[in-house]
């Protein structure tokens, strides 16, 4: 005979399983298999997923901002189409794009990103150089050996420094000491900083498809290889924050 304890576990498991069940439902916040032709997103929707990595996007009172969210704008316009923003983490969007669930995902991604297990990166469409600046005023060094040089507190760039011979020191507050820096061109120029000839470390910055859009594919990439001026665009970014 089963006890009274087992007894409820018996009867109220299904219960918890239809409730679970319901939860996952409610949870799920992105559009459910919209595989569809180029004809029918010309002057239809976008569903776009970003997330917030400045200036690439900027989470604003006002929505969505910065540069590829500029980027993806223009498109639709172009296309005539509306865009349905999806804000998540770049593990959710991506995974959310290889089911098809959106047509696009944005947020500074780079090719050293792991996107290519769950999504088809776009070609290159910019370049950010890390390089060595210092403050105006102050003498760009002949060489980097025993030069302290402020890096983000999470960066790719330390190691790469010390084969230079300088000595990295990362901090949250970049670019508030009277010191060198080392951080991607358009950054430097923004801060109105002196840029040495020191290239430390390139990214290679990517978009993310869903993958065996070819179509979307060639229309995402000519769009991008034909947008202007993204370096200065980035450095006006910047310098607005």
């Amino acid at each position: 005979m089963q006890s009274k304890d087992s007894f409820i576990t018996f009867v109220f498991r299904p219960s918890r399983l239809i409730i679970l069940a319901v939860l996952a439902l409610a949870g799920c916040r992105y559009p459910v298999n919209i595989e569809r032709p180029m004809a029918d997103m010309q002057g239809g929707e976008l569903n776009i997923g970003l997330s917030e990595n400045p200036p690439w996007v900027i989470n604003t009172d006002q929505g969505p901002a910065g540069l590829e969210v500029e980027i993806i704008q223009a498109l639709a316009e172009n296309m005539d189409a509306t865009i349905n923003w999806h804000w998540d983490s770049e593990g959710n969007l991506l995974a959310a794009l290889s089911h098809y669930q959106l047509d696009l995902v944005i947020g500074g991604l780079t090719q050293d990103s792991n996107v290519s297990a769950l999504a088809a990166p776009t070609k290159a469409y910019y370049k950010s150089r890390y390089l060595v600046g210092v403050p105006e005023g102050t003498p760009i060094p002949s060489n980097l050996e025993g030069v302290e040089v402020t890096v983000p507190v999470v960066n790719h760039i330390a190691r790469a420094l010390k084969k230079e011979g300088a000595i990295p020191r990362p901090t949250p507050d970049l670019g508030t000491q009277n010191e060198a820096v080392a951080n991607p061109s358009w950054w430097l120029h923004a801060h109105n900083y002196q840029i040495g000839d020191w290239e430390i470390a390139t990214d290679q910055h990517v978009m993310a498809l869903p993958k065996g859009e070819n179509a979307w594919m060639l229309a995402v990439q000519r769009h991008l290889n034909s947008y202007p001026d993204i370096e200065q665009r980035l450095q006006r970014l910047e310098a607005g924050r």
